[in-house]
């Protein structure tokens, strides 16, 4: 899928990252234009952000996409990506997430947890830089044609 097939996109670099305070948190550090519906916005850099509420807790050696959505109104939303077994996991099998494209909210980009050896992952609660949690920031800028590889 390309911007071209999107009303709803990015249109800078969100620069997500673990929030520098509460590390079961992430944060926007830098400005980004957004558009819904053919209007522009703008969410400025903002910190201690959650996840949606109801995410599926990740068990050990598995691996989701938590994919970061601005409303008209700057509110910040996650959509959690199926889970899937990583690279540890007898059975794992390569694959892509692909960019959902919410008719209401714009995607700014995404955040990979990756539960490593005998480490586990519940949104809100767990560290992202816990030991053996590895957190991968995916900043799409308008190119959603690049699915996430697992």
């Amino acid at each position: 899928m390309n911007s071209g097939t999107r009303e709803n996109l990015c249109l800078g670099f969100a620069s997500l990252a673990e929030d520098d305070v509460n590390a079961n948190r992430f944060e926007i550090n830098a400005a980004v234009a957004f558009q819904i519906n053919g209007r522009l916005y703008t969410k400025a850099a903002t910190a201690n952000l959650q996840f949606s509420a109801g995410h599926t807790a990740l068990a050990a050696k598995e691996m989701c996409a938590f994919f970061v959505c601005l409303d008209v109104n700057g509110n910040v939303t996650t959509i959690q990506s199926p889970i899937v077994k990583n690279n540890q996991e007898a059975g794992y099998v390569p694959g892509a997430w692909e960019w959902p494209n919410p008719s209401d909210r714009a995607v700014i980009g995404a955040i990979v947890v990756d539960c490593r050896n005998a480490a586990t992952f519940t949104p809100n609660t767990t560290d992202l830089g816990a030991a053996d949690v590895t957190d991968t920031y995916v900043h799409v800028g308008i190119d959603y044609g690049r699915p996430i590889a697992y």
